[in-house]
């Protein structure tokens, strides 16, 4: 069938993805999520990219459950969104508990409703600090979807999760995206929400190292 929906937060990794799949699949759409995350501003931003990169349509869904969740800087306003680099071998205070598993849940219901076969996310090597951007996630996400999936059950047509970026490190994906043609100056990567971005929360940071000699 050689369809996608792409999950799409509006920052570089997911933008670059939606632009391989532009090249690479014969329609494409995008999802993005409201899920009361401190940096909303993002939403902007996918909004522009799925518009510029002319997407059969730009899904957004909102989230609620994560605004009774706490602890996480991310959707939490009590805590801190740290400076610096992230933690070695721990989960970040930005981690939001099982945040991939139910986005691509529900990109899944959208991908059973208008039978496309796979469903892209751009989880890479430096994100292997967060549980859900695992190698052992996605195959295990996939593997669930199917085992619930109308259009596997009714087609025998399998939906694949698609996440090209596993093993690559984020300046291999700016590299990439270069490539690509990505309007990087229209993405957003800072978790603290602020415009311009802060430059100093560890994905400023991984950001600036990434683009460093690709945006001015």
């Amino acid at each position: 069938m050689n369809k996608v929906i792409v999950l799409l937060s509006g920052g570089m990794d997911s933008a670059t993805l939606l632009w391989l799949a532009k090249r690479d699949f014969n329609k494409v759409w995008a999802i993005s999520f409201d899920y009361g995350q401190r940096h909303r501003v993002e939403l902007k931003y996918a909004k522009e990219l799925a518009s510029i990169a002319g997407v059969e349509e730009h899904i957004i869904v909102d989230t609620p459950i994560y605004r009774s969740i706490k602890g996480s800087a991310l959707i939490d306003e009590s805590v801190d969104v740290p400076s610096g680099e992230y933690p070695e071998n721990e989960p970040p205070i930005t981690t939001v508990p099982m945040r991939n598993l139910n986005f691509l849940a529900i990109a899944a219901a959208f991908a059973d409703a208008y039978e496309i076969d796979h469903i892209g996310i751009g989880v890479h090597a430096l994100d292997t600090p967060y549980p859900d951007c695992r190698p052992e996630f996605i195959t295990s996400a996939e593997a669930a979807i199917n085992a619930g999936s109308v259009l596997t059950a009714k087609r025998k047509l399998r939906i694949h999760v698609w996440a090209p970026f596993l093993g690559m490190t984020k300046r291999d994906i700016a590299l990439l995206g270069k490539e690509l043609g990505v309007p990087y100056e229209k993405t957003y990567s800072c978790y603290r929400g602020t415009e311009p971005p802060c430059g100093e929360c560890p994905t400023c940071r991984q950001r600036k190292e990434a683009l460093k000699g690709i945006l001015p």
